[in-house]
Order: structure tokens, then C-alpha cells, then sequence
């Protein structure tokens, strides 16, 4: 990955988060469209710190690979941790046909966070 490669990943997993933020709400369709935002922030995210820090990113179907190669980086095993949590109910909340807990996505939410945070150190 280039540069600008990371920047767009990293970029694009900020503004899922924000928007996932900003949907989250007591409505089960708000918050099913904010786990699927949860799900796309945390794989944003890993794909833009594994580039800045090993120059690729897992590519595929298989998001278990990315959780995988984030775990290679520094901190990367709670990072790792975190994808791992929120890929755990990514299908539920992008094609499942019943409502994810509000605490389930409380938790996609705050581990992608995780995972968004961690940008501004790995990318420095």
C-alpha cells in the first residue's frame, strides 16, 4: 500500500465510525446500521495500519486473515482482539434478519474505536 492508500483506509474508517456514532440510537434498524458502520470502521482501520506499518493489507473474503497480520504489528494482539470481537457479529449486522442487541453494538462500536484510535499512532 502507498500512502495515500493508507490515508484513504484511514480516512474512510474515521468517518464510518463518526457516522456509526452518529446513527447509534434506541431504534434496532439505527443500530444494526451502526454495527454494519462498526464493521467497516474496524476493517478500514486494520487494513491502514497494517499498510503504514508493513506496506499491505490482507486481502479477501476471509477477515480472520486481517485479524491475523494486525496481530504482527505493535499492540497489535488487542487490536487483533478488537477486529476479532466485532468481525464475530459483522454478518448479523450487514445480512442478518434479526436486530443486534444494544449492547452488542455498544461493544462493536467501542472496539472499532479501539481500532480507530490506534491510527494516530501507528501512522505517525
Amino acid at each position: 500500500m502507498t500512502s495515500a492508500d493508507v490515508l484513504v483506509r484511514a480516512t474512510t474508517a474515521r468517518k464510518y465510525l463518526e457516522v456509526g456514532d452518529i446513527v447509534m440510537g434506541s431504534d434496532p434498524a439505527d443500530r444494526q446500521v451502526a454495527a454494519g458502520l462498526a464493521a467497516l470502521a474496524s476493517i478500514a482501520a486494520s487494513d491502514a495500519i497494517c499498510g503504514a506499518r508493513l506496506g499491505f493489507c490482507a486481502h479477501g473474503q476471509d477477515h480472520g486473515q486481517a485479524a491475523d497480520l494486525i496481530a504482527t504489528v505493535p499492540g497489535g494482539p488487542a487490536l487483533a482482539q478488537s477486529l476479532r470481537r466485532v468481525l464475530r457479529d459483522k454478518g448479523n449486522a450487514h445480512y442478518g434478519t434479526s436486530y443486534l442487541s444494544i449492547e452488542t453494538v455498544t461493544a462493536m462500536l467501542r472496539h472499532a474505536r479501539a481500532l480507530v484510535d490506534a491510527l494516530d499512532v501507528h501512522l505517525r
